[in-house]
Protein backbone atom coordinates (compact mmCIF):
# COMPACT_ATOMS: atom_id res chain seq x y z
CA UNK A 1 0.00 0.00 0.00
CA UNK A 2 1.29 3.47 -0.92
CA UNK A 3 1.77 5.90 1.96
CA UNK A 4 1.27 9.67 1.51
CA UNK A 5 2.14 12.21 4.18
CA UNK A 6 -0.17 15.23 3.92
CA UNK A 7 1.24 18.21 5.79
CA UNK A 8 -0.97 21.09 6.83
CA UNK A 9 1.78 23.65 7.54
CA UNK A 10 -0.36 25.71 9.92
CA UNK A 11 -1.56 24.82 13.42
CA UNK A 12 -5.33 25.11 12.88
CA UNK A 13 -7.25 22.19 14.39
CA UNK A 14 -10.37 23.04 12.36
CA UNK A 15 -8.59 23.23 9.02
CA UNK A 16 -6.74 20.00 9.74
CA UNK A 17 -10.03 18.33 10.60
CA UNK A 18 -11.64 19.55 7.36
CA UNK A 19 -8.67 18.25 5.38
CA UNK A 20 -8.97 14.89 7.14
CA UNK A 21 -12.67 14.75 6.24
CA UNK A 22 -11.82 15.24 2.56
CA UNK A 23 -9.14 12.55 2.76
CA UNK A 24 -11.60 10.12 4.34
CA UNK A 25 -14.18 10.69 1.61
CA UNK A 26 -11.76 9.95 -1.22
CA UNK A 27 -11.26 6.30 -0.24
CA UNK A 28 -8.65 5.53 -2.92
CA UNK A 29 -7.74 1.81 -3.06
CA UNK A 30 -4.22 0.84 -1.93
CA UNK A 31 -3.51 4.35 -0.61
CA UNK A 32 -3.10 5.47 2.98
CA UNK A 33 -2.92 9.19 3.77
CA UNK A 34 -1.55 10.46 7.07
CA UNK A 35 -2.57 14.05 7.89
CA UNK A 36 -0.43 16.16 10.23
CA UNK A 37 -0.31 19.82 11.24
CA UNK A 38 2.56 21.94 12.52
CA UNK A 39 1.69 22.85 16.15
CA UNK A 40 4.34 25.58 16.41
CA UNK A 41 3.34 27.33 13.18
CA UNK A 42 0.80 30.20 12.93
CA UNK A 43 -2.85 29.17 13.03
CA UNK A 44 -3.44 30.64 9.56
CA UNK A 45 -0.93 31.64 6.89
CA UNK A 46 -1.67 35.06 5.40
CA UNK A 47 1.73 36.67 4.85
CA UNK A 48 5.22 35.83 3.65
CA UNK A 49 6.36 35.91 7.26
CA UNK A 50 3.71 33.28 8.06
CA UNK A 51 4.86 31.23 5.07
CA UNK A 52 8.48 31.38 6.17
CA UNK A 53 7.77 30.42 9.79
CA UNK A 54 5.47 27.58 8.75
CA UNK A 55 7.80 26.37 6.02
CA UNK A 56 10.66 26.25 8.50
CA UNK A 57 8.54 24.09 10.81
CA UNK A 58 7.82 21.70 7.94
CA UNK A 59 11.52 21.43 7.04
CA UNK A 60 12.33 20.72 10.70
CA UNK A 61 9.57 18.11 10.89
CA UNK A 62 10.68 16.27 7.74
CA UNK A 63 14.32 16.28 8.81
CA UNK A 64 13.35 14.81 12.19
CA UNK A 65 11.10 12.26 10.48
CA UNK A 66 13.90 11.07 8.24
CA UNK A 67 16.19 10.77 11.26
CA UNK A 68 13.74 8.31 12.83
CA UNK A 69 13.75 6.12 9.73
CA UNK A 70 10.01 6.58 9.14
CA UNK A 71 9.33 6.55 5.41
CA UNK A 72 6.52 7.71 3.15
CA UNK A 73 6.16 7.28 -0.60
CA UNK A 74 5.16 10.91 -1.23
CA UNK A 75 4.49 14.22 0.52
CA UNK A 76 1.68 16.71 -0.15
CA UNK A 77 2.12 20.27 1.17
CA UNK A 78 -1.42 21.45 1.92
CA UNK A 79 -1.23 25.25 1.79
CA UNK A 80 -2.06 27.20 -1.35
CA UNK A 81 0.97 29.43 -0.79
CA UNK A 82 3.25 26.37 -1.25
CA UNK A 83 5.49 27.68 1.58
CA UNK A 84 9.14 26.59 1.23
CA UNK A 85 8.10 24.04 -1.39
CA UNK A 86 11.36 24.20 -3.31
CA UNK A 87 13.32 23.51 -0.12
CA UNK A 88 11.12 20.49 0.60
CA UNK A 89 11.80 19.14 -2.88
CA UNK A 90 15.52 19.52 -2.15
CA UNK A 91 15.53 17.58 1.12
CA UNK A 92 12.97 14.83 0.45
CA UNK A 93 14.00 11.57 -1.21
CA UNK A 94 10.39 11.01 -2.36
CA UNK A 95 8.07 13.09 -4.60
CA UNK A 96 6.82 16.30 -2.97
CA UNK A 97 4.13 18.50 -4.52
CA UNK A 98 2.32 21.61 -3.32
CA UNK A 99 -1.41 22.02 -3.68
CA UNK A 100 -1.05 25.33 -5.53
CA UNK A 101 1.44 24.10 -8.15
CA UNK A 102 -0.69 20.96 -8.55
CA UNK A 103 -4.01 22.80 -8.89
CA UNK A 104 -2.60 25.21 -11.47
CA UNK A 105 -1.02 22.39 -13.44
CA UNK A 106 -4.28 20.44 -13.59
CA UNK A 107 -6.23 23.60 -14.49
CA UNK A 108 -4.16 23.88 -17.68
CA UNK A 109 -5.65 20.56 -18.83
CA UNK A 110 -9.25 21.61 -18.21
CA UNK A 111 -9.55 25.08 -19.76
CA UNK A 112 -7.60 27.98 -21.21
CA UNK A 113 -7.73 30.47 -18.32
CA UNK A 114 -8.19 29.87 -14.62
CA UNK A 115 -9.05 32.08 -11.66
CA UNK A 116 -7.97 31.68 -8.06
CA UNK A 117 -10.53 32.30 -5.31
CA UNK A 118 -8.68 33.62 -2.26
CA UNK A 119 -9.54 35.23 1.06
CA UNK A 120 -7.85 38.41 2.29
CA UNK A 121 -6.99 41.49 0.25
CA UNK A 122 -3.27 40.70 0.63
CA UNK A 123 -3.88 37.28 -0.91
CA UNK A 124 -4.41 38.85 -4.34
CA UNK A 125 -0.83 40.10 -4.91
CA UNK A 126 0.56 37.03 -3.12
CA UNK A 127 -1.33 34.70 -5.46
CA UNK A 128 -0.33 36.77 -8.47
CA UNK A 129 3.31 36.49 -7.39
CA UNK A 130 2.95 32.71 -7.12
CA UNK A 131 1.40 32.46 -10.59
CA UNK A 132 4.28 34.52 -11.98
CA UNK A 133 6.84 32.32 -10.22
CA UNK A 134 5.29 29.28 -11.91
CA UNK A 135 5.37 30.98 -15.32
CA UNK A 136 1.61 30.93 -15.84
CA UNK A 137 0.74 34.61 -16.20
CA UNK A 138 -0.72 34.05 -19.68
CA UNK A 139 -3.20 31.51 -18.33
CA UNK A 140 -4.73 33.36 -15.38
CA UNK A 141 -7.98 35.29 -15.75
CA UNK A 142 -8.05 36.81 -12.26
CA UNK A 143 -7.50 36.43 -8.56
CA UNK A 144 -10.74 37.04 -6.72
CA UNK A 145 -10.67 37.80 -2.98
CA UNK A 146 -13.37 37.94 -0.31
CA UNK A 147 -11.60 40.68 1.67
CA UNK A 148 -11.94 38.45 4.73
CA UNK A 149 -9.35 36.91 7.05
CA UNK A 150 -9.12 33.14 6.69
CA UNK A 151 -10.32 32.67 10.28
CA UNK A 152 -13.64 34.34 9.38
CA UNK A 153 -14.69 31.59 7.00
CA UNK A 154 -12.94 28.48 8.35
CA UNK A 155 -15.50 28.23 11.12
CA UNK A 156 -18.49 29.51 9.14
CA UNK A 157 -19.27 27.45 6.04
CA UNK A 158 -22.21 29.68 5.11
CA UNK A 159 -19.93 32.72 4.87
CA UNK A 160 -17.51 30.62 2.81
CA UNK A 161 -20.25 29.33 0.51
CA UNK A 162 -21.65 32.78 -0.24
CA UNK A 163 -18.22 34.36 -0.68
CA UNK A 164 -17.01 31.67 -3.08
CA UNK A 165 -20.22 31.75 -5.09
CA UNK A 166 -20.02 35.53 -5.58
CA UNK A 167 -16.32 35.37 -6.44
CA UNK A 168 -16.90 32.47 -8.84
CA UNK A 169 -19.46 34.46 -10.81
CA UNK A 170 -17.07 37.43 -10.99
CA UNK A 171 -14.24 35.20 -12.19
CA UNK A 172 -16.39 33.55 -14.85
CA UNK A 173 -17.39 37.01 -16.13
CA UNK A 174 -13.68 37.80 -16.55
CA UNK A 175 -13.11 34.77 -18.74
CA UNK A 176 -12.21 32.05 -16.25
CA UNK A 177 -12.90 28.54 -17.52
CA UNK A 178 -11.57 26.79 -14.41
CA UNK A 179 -11.79 27.92 -10.77
CA UNK A 180 -9.23 27.10 -8.08
CA UNK A 181 -10.14 27.13 -4.39
CA UNK A 182 -7.20 29.16 -3.10
CA UNK A 183 -6.99 27.82 0.45
CA UNK A 184 -6.91 24.36 2.01
CA UNK A 185 -9.65 25.54 4.36
CA UNK A 186 -12.05 25.77 1.43
CA UNK A 187 -12.01 22.01 0.87
CA UNK A 188 -15.24 20.02 0.47
CA UNK A 189 -17.24 22.84 -1.12
CA UNK A 190 -16.03 22.58 -4.72
CA UNK A 191 -18.69 20.21 -6.08
CA UNK A 192 -21.49 22.41 -4.80
CA UNK A 193 -20.02 25.55 -6.38
CA UNK A 194 -19.30 23.78 -9.67
CA UNK A 195 -22.95 22.72 -9.93
CA UNK A 196 -24.09 26.32 -9.49
CA UNK A 197 -21.50 28.09 -11.66
CA UNK A 198 -21.22 25.54 -14.46
CA UNK A 199 -17.43 25.41 -14.89
CA UNK A 200 -14.84 23.11 -13.28
CA UNK A 201 -13.86 23.89 -9.68
CA UNK A 202 -10.61 22.41 -8.38
CA UNK A 203 -10.44 21.44 -4.71
CA UNK A 204 -6.66 21.52 -4.20
CA UNK A 205 -6.72 18.92 -1.43
CA UNK A 206 -8.58 16.33 -3.50
CA UNK A 207 -6.62 17.15 -6.63
CA UNK A 208 -3.32 17.07 -4.77
CA UNK A 209 -3.91 13.61 -3.34
CA UNK A 210 -5.15 12.15 -6.62
CA UNK A 211 -2.27 13.68 -8.59
CA UNK A 212 0.41 12.57 -6.14
CA UNK A 213 -1.09 9.08 -6.17
CA UNK A 214 -0.85 9.07 -9.98
CA UNK A 215 2.79 10.21 -9.81
CA UNK A 216 3.54 7.32 -7.48
CA UNK A 217 1.65 4.84 -9.67
CA UNK A 218 3.70 6.00 -12.65
CA UNK A 219 6.91 5.61 -10.59
CA UNK A 220 7.96 9.19 -11.35
CA UNK A 221 10.35 11.22 -9.22
CA UNK A 222 11.48 14.80 -8.67
CA UNK A 223 14.64 15.64 -10.65
CA UNK A 224 17.59 16.23 -8.32
CA UNK A 225 20.17 17.39 -10.90
CA UNK A 226 18.91 20.97 -11.45
CA UNK A 227 16.85 23.35 -9.35
CA UNK A 228 16.18 20.80 -6.61
CA UNK A 229 19.72 19.40 -6.39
Amino acid sequence: MKQILLINPNSSEKMTSDIQDTVSRLNIPDLAVTVVKMPDAPEVLESFVDYTVAGTEVIKYLNQLQATGKQYDGVLLACFGDPCLYALKEICPVPVIGIAECAMSIALLLGFKFSILASSTKAKPMMEATVKAYGLEARIASVETFNLPIADFVNDKEVLRNSILNSSKAAKAKGAEVLLLGCAGMTMIGDEIEAQVGIPVIDPIKTGIVTLNAILDAKLSVCKTGLYM
